[in-house]
């Protein structure tokens, strides 16, 4: 699976979202290659997920691969739960 952080200017809040998604997801036991960007360079990517902050959504519905928007890049607890209710689909 390959999993996409994005944030603004693609080296602040996308970074920390990588790093917890990644954290996250090796507690689950779940492999997947994280990549982190900018919002410009979204399109340049193919990848099965996009996991941003709220702020971005709007920007990010144009794009087919599923999402999970999440309010605060290091709530864990809530990136831990969106993951594991999109890896139960």
């Amino acid at each position: 699976m390959k999993i996409l952080t994005v944030c603004g200017m693609g080296s602040g809040s996308s970074l920390i979202l990588k790093m917890n998604v990644e954290e996250v997801l090796s507690g689950l036991g779940k492999d997947a290659e994280v990549e982190a960007c900018d919002i410009g360079s979204v399109a340049g990517h193919q990848v099965d997920l996009l996991i941003s902050t709220k702020e971005f959504g709007d920007q990010l519905e144009e794009f087919t691969a599923d999402k999970i928007l999440v309010s605060n890049v290091v709530d864990k607890s809530d990136i831990e739960q969106q993951l594991k209710d999109y890896l139960a689909k």
